[in-house]
C-alpha cells in the first residue's frame, strides 16, 4: 500500500503529517511525501520555526518513506494528481484550513481539486486548535 502526503511547512500540514505517519504504521504502508517549498503566505508558515527537518521527522516516524521535494506552484494539485496516477497511490492525506467564500472563489483549492479528481480516497486533516 502507498499513502501520499502533500506537505508545505504549515500547521495544517503538520496535522496531516501526524495522521499520515499513523496510517502508514497501522497499514504497514509506504509514505510518499511531496514536500513543497515554503509558502509566500505567512499564515501557512506559522509555527514551523524550530522544528526538526522533515526528513529527520519521517525517519523517526518508523515507516518506509519516499521524500520528494517539489517547487512551489500556483496549483500543487497537478503534482499530487500526477503522482497518484504514476505511483498507484491508495490513499491521499492533505492538510486543510478554513477559508472564506471569497478566498475559495478567487484562489481555488488544491484540496478541492484533488478530492474531486483523485481516483482513490482522500483524507483531509484539520489542525487542532486550543480553546475551541
Amino acid at each position: 500500500m502507498k499513502i501520499l502526503l502533500g506537505y508545505v511547512p504549515s500547521p495544517t500540514s503538520e496535522a496531516a503529517l501526524e495522521y499520515a505517519l499513523e496510517e502508514a504504521r497501522t497499514k504497514d504502508a509506504t509514505l510518499v511525501v511531496l514536500a513543497s517549498e515554503r509558502s509566500d503566505d505567512p499564515r501557512k508558515n506559522a509555527g514551523d520555526a524550530g522544528r526538526e527537518p522533515l526528513r529527520e521527522r519521517l525517519e523517526a516516524g518508523g515507516v518506509h518513506f519516499e521524500l520528494r521535494n517539489v517547487p512551489r506552484r500556483d496549483d500543487a494539485a497537478d503534482d499530487i494528481l500526477r503522482t497518484i496516477d504514476n505511483e498507484k497511490i491508495d490513499l491521499v492525506v492533505l492538510g486543510v484550513r478554513r477559508r472564506t467564500p471569497i478566498g475559495k472563489m478567487l484562489l481555488g483549492s488544491t484540496a478541492q481539486r484533488v478530492i474531486m479528481e483523485a481516483p482513490c480516497p482522500v483524507v483531509c486533516v484539520k489542525p487542532t486548535t486550543r480553546g475551541r
